[in-house]
């Protein structure tokens, strides 16, 4: 209970974020989720005060300032979302000591490229976490959507024409000697119908000195009279629609005693309802449910998609996922891709970094870190930018890029 002659040290948790912008705020409990939004222009200088590099999350205040109008519902609220305290000063006279979190990169990209453009050093594979190398473009299925899938996640392609292109084996030679000695920890392989590719068989030989997990990828229907299965590989089995069921119950009968994941790919509800019926049909364990934007189905993005406001307040993100939203893009860090005829990207949907015949992984890796066409992309452009929950949201995603808004959310502020 706060009394009108007593003076308190009013202190901030550590845990606890602020997002300004303009005449608002929002504080954002990483431990618990709670949060508070603000509008009230002296309680936002209150907030302030509080995060003054000087003050260390922690002011004194006085009973009658605290017991005003103004502040009585939001210290109470403060409190009782676990996001700060009151004490007072009386009992303990000297000013508490905390250590507010700051990001604070040593190798942020932005600051390294002001010192002569130099490189970050002899380790930057160690940004690579993961790659992922189509090894030909051949397949006969025809899925109507083909050349939209790849474009927004993990998903086989094959050519546009009739020409039939493989990765050569000496060039796949080539790259896994570059990442034998790097943190990568999972390789996908992937086609048009990868048990075409002709050194299918030889690939356990050439990955014995791979330390991460493989995951080889391909179309449920593809999955047909094939010998080149190996427990040592995780299978990714992709599932379009219209759907063929008895071709999908061969492919898991197929794989049922190795390392499986499914990926439903919908671009409409009765798709997400045919997905969920067979799930528990078969009692698939480990799944993934990607929607996929075809031009024709923005209102299917609309509704199930787009975010509401409560979405982003209740994701409970983490301090560090809300730092690594401020510099990083969780989406497309770290990863590579390599097409059959040799060139690197960062994000197919962005331009090539290089072609691995002729450059090495290293050096499109730092060459990525400098230019940034995807691993550093953040909510940085309008109208995310004047956004009270800019990093709260999530990193942007490949759907922002084919369906060219920003903002894939139904939240409003000034510049939807």
């Amino acid at each position: 209970m706060l009394e009108l002659d007593k003076n308190y040290w009013l202190y901030i948790k550590p845990v606890v974020y602020c997002f300004y912008k303009g005449k608002q705020a929002v504080l954002y409990n990483t431990v618990n989720g709670e949060y508070i939004e603000i509008d009230s222009e002296p309680i936002i200088q209150l907030l302030q005060q509080l995060h003054e590099k000087q003050n260390l999350g922690v002011i004194c205040c006085s009973g009658k300032m605290l017991m005003q109008s103004c502040y009585v519902d939001f210290v109470s609220a403060f409190c009782c979302k676990e996001m700060g305290d009151i004490v007072e000063v009386s009992k303990l006279p000297d000013k508490p000591i905390q250590l507010m979190p700051i990001l604070n990169l040593q190798h942020d990209m932005d600051r390294v490229s002001k010192v002569n453009m130099r490189n970050i050093g002899e380790d930057t594979l160690r940004y690579l976490l993961e790659l992922n190398i189509y090894l030909l473009d051949e397949c006969n299925l025809n899925c109507r959507n083909c050349s939209i899938y790849a474009r927004q996640v993990l998903c086989c392609q094959s050519s546009v024409d009739d020409t039939r292109v493989s990765l050569d084996i000496s060039t796949l030679k080539q790259i896994l000697r570059q990442i034998e000695h790097g943190i990568v920890g999972r390789l996908n392989l992937l086609g048009g119908n990868l048990f075409n590719y002709p050194f299918m068989n030889e690939l356990e030989r050439l990955l014995v000195n791979f330390n991460g997990r493989v995951h080889i990828w391909n179309h449920y229907e593809n999955f047909v009279n094939t010998s080149n299965l190996n427990s040592a590989f995780v299978y990714d089995i992709i599932v379009t629609f219209p759907f063929i069921e008895q071709k999908f119950e061969s492919a898991l009968l197929m794989l049922q005693n190795l390392s499986v994941n499914v990926h439903f790919y919908i671009t409409q509800a009765d798709e997400y309802e045919q997905c969920m019926e067979l799930i528990k049909k078969y009692k698939i364990r480990y799944y993934s449910l990607h929607p996929i934007y075809i031009e024709t189905n923005i209102t299917f993005f609309e509704e199930y998609i787009y975010l509401e406001k409560e979405d982003i307040l209740n994701s409970q993100s983490s301090l560090n996922n809300i730092f690594i939203h401020q510099k990083l893009n969780s989406n497309f860090f770290g990863s590579l891709t390599i097409l059959v005829n040799g060139n690197v990207y960062a994000n197919l949907n962005r331009e090539v970094l290089g072609n691995i015949v002729d450059d090495k992984l290293i050096d499109m890796v730092n060459k990525e870190l400098f230019v940034n066409t995807a691993w550093r992309n953040i909510r940085n452009n309008v109208p995310c930018s004047n956004c009270i929950y800019q990093f709260l949201c999530p990193s942007p995603s490949n759907y922002e890029l084919v369906i060219g808004k920003y903002n894939l959310c139904h939240v409003k502020n000034a510049d939807n």
